[in-house]
Parts: C-alpha cells; sequence; structure tokens
C-alpha cells in the first residue's frame, strides 16, 4: 500500500533528481551560450516547457530528454550524468 509515509522519501529523491537535471541543463546552456528561449527553439520544445524541466518542476519524458541531450550535441548519459550524485541509494 502507498501511503504518505512511504511517498515522502521517494518524492524527495525524484525532486533532488530533477533539480539536478536543471542544474545540468543550466550549466550545458551556460557553456554554449544559449539563452533559455533559443536553446527551446533550437530544440523544438516550448520555451516555458524547458523553464519547468531547469526549475524541477516538470518530470521529463524519455523523448523529451533525448531531444535535450541531441539539442546539446551530447549523448543522454552525458545529459545525465551526475544527475544521482549525492542521492541516497534506496534501502531494502
Amino acid at each position: 500500500m502507498w501511503t504518505e509515509r512511504d511517498a515522502t522519501p521517494k518524492l524527495f529523491r525524484m525532486q533532488q533528481v530533477l533539480l539536478a537535471l536543471g542544474k545540468r541543463m543550466r550549466e550545458l546552456r551556460a557553456k554554449q551560450r544559449f539563452s533559455q528561449e533559443a536553446f527551446a527553439d533550437h530544440c523544438g520544445l516550448h520555451r516555458v516547457a524547458v523553464g519547468l524541466i531547469e526549475n524541477g518542476k516538470r518530470v521529463p519524458s524519455l523523448r523529451t530528454l533525448l531531444t535535450i541531450s541531441t539539442g546539446f550535441g551530447v549523448t543522454l548519459s552525458d545529459l545525465l550524468r551526475g544527475v544521482d550524485k549525492g542521492i541516497p541509494a534506496k534501502k531494502r
């Protein structure tokens, strides 16, 4: 059974990953000197969607992650590199 007590740690870990992904995207954007809007146009994504992902407020689909990685000219693995750093492993 999924209860609030059980959900909190899972949601916390997911939020940490989403925030780390957003940070990684901002780093890559800055390195390539893209504004958020220019990058969104470059990728064919909506500016608001990119902003929500960068702020950890939207969970991107695999297709969107592939679109973003292609836009940066990196592999999906490179895009996701380090986003799980500092996240405690799930206890069994």
